[in-house]
């Protein structure tokens, strides 16, 4: 079965994103694993290196919010000490992880993508969709999904997985690009979806490449998106598919789900 790999520090805003992860498996039909890091220091001066209180009652919780009578998805705990990306690494391989859920350290969704060094490090360490929930963002229906995309290729895999995603939701995916010097055809990605992975609910749409940072929050507004989806270059994520030196604040504020797939 298909796991969900849930980052928590116990903090208020990852139990948000926790109960966010859960609406997400139970449409996966996933289970849950929950991986707390464990300070090291901390862990050394009191001796304890197992689950600690607050990771259990997140479970307890968690598998309260399931229903009566239901006993999925299966929730599981586990905590590590060391770098979290080679951490989390290491479960993707071993767990046949399909997704990692984290919750946003501020409000500002992109402040924690751009500047946490625990994000970049489970971003360069492993190859696995991540899902960021940004605070007070509650799960709804995923009726509209904008992929922003650079065009240069096809991009398989992250096109796959977005198609399961969007076909468990029936969404309609919006492939969008920032009009630039560069000049690539949507074709070979919109091929995909509908070709070779048979999902005709996707079209294609271009951004004026003015007034970039402006323009795009206009656009995820008028078409009423659900989840923002982008594609992690190695460091490259904003400058490969958003021009422009306010990129890093393209969703400064912004209370929508954001996808990374890696290239």
């Amino acid at each position: 079965m298909k796991t969900i790999l849930l980052l928590t520090d116990l903090s208020k805003k990852a139990e948000n994103a926790a109960l966010y992860a859960l609406k997400v498996a139970e449409k996966m039909n996933a289970g849950i694993t929950l991986f707390h890091s464990l300070n090291v220091t901390s862990a050394l001066v009191s001796g304890e290196f197992e689950n600690p209180r607050e990771l259990r009652d997140l479970k307890e919780n968690l598998e309260k919010q399931r229903g009566p009578g239901r006993d999925k998805p299966v929730i599981n705990m586990l905590t590590g000490c060391g770098n979290l990306g080679r951490n989390v690494n290491n479960l993707v391989l071993d767990k046949n992880i399909a997704l990692i859920v984290m919750g946003a350290k501020s409000d500002d969704i992109i402040s924690q993508f751009i500047f946490g060094s625990e994000t970049n490090s489970v971003l360069d360490e492993t190859r696995c969709p991540i899902l960021f929930v940004p605070a007070g963002c509650v799960y709804k229906k995923m009726q509209t999904i904008v992929f922003f995309n650079d065009l240069k290729k096809a991009y398989h895999d992250a096109v796959d997985f977005l198609t399961q995603i969007a076909r468990i939701n029936n969404s309609e995916i919006i492939v969008s690009h920032i009009k630039g010097n560069e000049i690539h055809s949507p074709e070979p990605c919109l091929f995909l979806f509908k070709n070779i992975n048979g999902y005709s609910r996707v079209k294609f749409m271009q951004i004026p490449g003015e007034d970039v940072e402006e323009k795009l929050m206009e656009f995820i507004a008028s078409v009423n998106a659900d989840l923002i989806v982008m594609i992690h270059h190695q460091h490259l994520l904003f400058g490969k598919i958003i021009p422009g030196s306010n990129s890093k604040n393209m969703l400064y504020h912004h209370a929508l789900p954001l996808l990374i797939l890696p290239d």
